[in-house]
């Protein structure tokens, strides 16, 4: 039996792929006033932190090794937690549910995993974040470059990109939560400030977003064409539904508790 009560402060779950200004996503709403836990502020790659729970993401790992995927080539859908993945998860909960204000987590991965913490947690809000799959591919090829782990080709990327995406929108057809735009060279455009403060606004975090942000972080920050024509139908979707973001029954979130629908 779910031991959380609907009435708790909401939980944030913020989605999106690698590279795409998820850690921008989290970065501001915690400076808004989100607890994000104890998180990594700091990183090789990141100068201010990827702002992901280790532990959350140690068990995202763990759910996509049972099911033989990795962040660069994730599964064909929604992995399968078994009820000790579920204890597992409810163990990482508990300790947010002490600070009684809006909370939550952040890693990439949790686009897979979602629908597990959906039975976990009730007063789920989520929000999504997307950026143009060139800027992405560039991205993530840029770093494996700079950290000599392996040579990551333009295709595998791109792919991952699609993948990650094409589920990010079925999600949200689903549950329909906003999704905002990271445009890398001007981040905080209308069409990222605007539905996510709405958004932050309709959970009751009242600090100001812009905190966290420094351009002079951004890498990568003017798109070529998309690299492929599954990527630009996907981009094309996925800034329409963006556009939508602002309309009060999106961009306020939706709320979800005990067995997903």
């Amino acid at each position: 039996m779910n031991e959380l009560q609907p009435h708790s402060p909401p939980c944030v779950v913020i989605l999106g792929m690698h590279r795409s200004g998820t850690s921008l996503l989290a970065g501001s709403l915690e400076a808004a006033g989100l607890c994000l836990g104890e998180v990594n502020n700091a990183a090789a790659y990141n100068r201010r932190g990827n702002k992901e729970n280790e532990s959350i993401r140690s068990l995202n790992n763990a759910l996509f090794k049972a099911s033989g995927a990795e962040w660069l080539s994730p599964p064909p859908g929604q992995v399968r937690w078994r009820p000790a993945d579920e204890e597992r998860g409810r163990a990482l909960v508990r300790p947010y549910l002490e600070v009684e204000r809006p909370w939550g987590f952040k890693d990439p991965r949790t686009i897979w995993t979602v629908e597990g913490w959906l039975r976990l947690l009730p007063n789920v809000r989520m929000v999504g974040v997307f950026r143009h799959p060139s800027l992405v591919v560039r991205s993530i090829i840029a770093r494996a470059t700079r950290a000599r782990r392996r040579v990551i080709g333009e295709g595998e990327a791109l792919a991952a990109w699609c993948a990650y995406n094409a589920e990010l929108i079925r999600l949200q057809g689903k549950y329909r939560f906003p999704i905002v735009h990271f445009s890398s060279a001007e981040a905080f455009d209308e069409g990222f400030v605007r539905p996510l403060t709405s958004f932050a606004r309709s959970i009751g975090l009242t600090g100001s977003l812009d905190r966290f942000f420094d351009r002079r972080l951004v890498n990568q920050a003017f798109p070529g064409p998309a690299p492929s024509p599954e990527s630009r139908t996907l981009y094309a979707r996925l800034m329409d539904v963006s556009r939508q973001a602002s309309a009060p029954e999106c961009a306020n979130g939706s709320e979800f508790g005990g067995e997903t629908r």
